[in-house]
Formats: C-alpha cells, structure tokens, sequence
C-alpha cells in the first residue's frame, strides 16, 4: 500500500483514529499558537488556558501512539513505515505546544508593551506561519504531495526572512530585554513553522529524510 492510498483508501478504524488525533493537535496547536503569539507580539491580553489547550495536544499524542501500537499488533508487517510516518507527525504537532507555551512565557518577562519595526517584521512573520497550519493538516491528512511541497516552499521563505530578522537583532540598539523577548519570540516562530514542514515531509519524504530540516537552523 503505497502512501496516498494509505490516508485516502479504506483505513483501518485505529488508523483513521489517529488521523483524527493528528488533527486535533494541530487545529488546537494553531489555537494555542495564535493566542501566545498575540500575547507576545500584539500585547493582547491572554484569557485561555493554554495549560489545558497543551494538555489536549499530549493527550491525543499518547492517544496516537496508543492507536498506532494497537493497529501493529494486529498486523505487525502492515503498513509500519507509514506508521512510524504517523507517530512522526504526533510528535512535530506536540512540539508546536511546547513552544507556545515558551512564547507566553517570554511574553512574560517583557519589561514594556512590545512596539517598533522589528516587531512589525516579526508580527508579519508570525502571520505566515500561522497560515501554515490549515495548509499542513490539510496536506497531513489528505496524503497530498503537492500541497505538502507548498507548505515546505512557504516555510523556505519564512526562515530566510527569519535569518534576517536575526541578523537585524544583533545589530540593533533594543535594550536587552526587548532583544531577548524579540529574539525568542522569532526562534519561537521559526520552530514552530520547521514542526509544520516536518509533518509536511512526512507526505513527501522517505522516512530517514523525515523530521527538522538542520540545514536551516537559526
């Protein structure tokens, strides 16, 4: 059974389960993403849980995993690559909740409202990344190499806008705590768009070749 038959034919119940979970991580990651994003950068107030919104993310990730290892025991030989593809995904998508997190809480050790063109730069960023989530759930789920193939291209962009960000950073004159806060918050930014492409090389890519692309680490 070859990869798009795997996510587009008849699946097996366990399997489409797991689907599912795949896809609630990242609609809630995307959530969670939006909401800590807006804390740090928009100086928006934060009304949500976002402890309970990760909570849910590991919650369906043990519940993949779960499925996954049910489904093997059934049929150890069957489909296992696609499977491991699977649990891949799982694990980018809880990284994306992680991460969120980090960006509350740097949103937390800002000493003034966060203004100015560097902002503005990674507001924008941040915008496209978002952007980013429907389109690898879609391409995730879907089996569909071409929209995966758009998702990494996007991604391609947005690290090497990122990069500049960077470099503006280590020039600039912010005040330390403006840096940092900046400064994590891009990275943030960064990782979560890589966790995002990764799930979209798992529609593209032979397994060795699945997972963070280092060659554009920040």
């Amino acid at each position: 059974m070859g990869f798009l038959d795997f996510f587009t034919g008849n699946q097996p119940p366990l399997i489409r389960d797991a689907l599912d979970d795949v896809k609630v991580m990242l609609d809630t990651g995307r959530e969670l993403f939006a909401t800590s994003s807006g804390r740090l950068l928009e100086n928006e107030i934060l009304d949500t849980d976002l402890s309970a919104q990760e909570a849910v993310i590991r919650k369906r990730e043990q519940s993949v995993r779960l499925a996954v290892l049910e489904h093997l025991n059934i049929d150890p030989k069957r489909e296992l690559v696609l499977c491991v593809k699977l649990l891949t995904a799982a694990q980018e998508a809880e990284r994306i909740g992680y991460l969120g997190r980090t960006m509350e809480k740097t949103a937390t050790l800002a000493a003034a409202p966060r203004i100015g063109t560097i902002v503005d730069e990674i507001r924008e960023l941040r915008t496209r990344t978002l952007g980013q989530f429907n389109a690898a759930r879609d391409c995730f789920i879907e089996g569909d190499i071409n929209k995966a193939d758009v998702v990494q291209i996007e991604q391609e962009a947005i690290a090497k806008s990122l990069r500049e960000v960077f470099t503006c950073l280590a020039k600039s004159e912010l005040s330390a705590n403006k840096a940092v806060v900046c400064t994590v918050g891009a990275y943030s930014i960064g990782r979560v768009g890589e966790h995002l492409a990764s799930i979209a090389r798992c529609v593209t890519e032979p397994l060795h070749r699945v997972g963070p692309d280092h060659r554009e680490d920040f």
